[in-house]
């Protein structure tokens, strides 16, 4: 386990802030493409797994009838 440092260096914190705000031409690109699809994509994998974990029984769970 990492311990966590007690305080942040404020000038990397002002840097990586600069960082995130910079809209380049490949983030242009990507937010384009998913408003196309209407946003956030949920991944076939993901509600697979979902369907699949909803009908698994439960420990200490009984069927109901």
């Amino acid at each position: 386990m990492q311990k966590k440092p007690g305080r942040k260096n404020p000038h990397a914190v002002a840097l990586g802030r600069l960082g995130g705000r910079v809209r380049s031409e490949a983030k242009k690109r990507a937010d384009k493409a998913n408003g196309r699809k209407g946003g956030l994509v949920k991944s076939h994998k993901k509600t697979v797994a979902a369907r699949r974990n909803a009908r698994r029984p439960r420990p200490g769970r009984r069927k109901q009838i």
